[in-house]
């Protein structure tokens, strides 16, 4: 079987509480594609930022 990844929109993903740490504005500007899975989400995060979101 193939097991798919789950994908979230940009919009879920600014809105979510895992990335309540980070100001929105620049949150947006990092995530600038339609879709993330939360892996790719969170490496683009980490590149910017260069923290976690604690």
């Amino acid at each position: 079987m193939d097991k798919k990844i789950k994908t979230y929109t940009r919009e879920a993903l600014l809105r979510s509480k895992r990335y309540a740490g980070y100001q929105k504005d620049f949150l947006a500007a990092v995530l600038c594609k339609p879709e993330y899975t939360l892996a790719e989400a969170d490496k683009a995060v980490k590149a910017f930022f260069g923290k976690e979101g604690d």
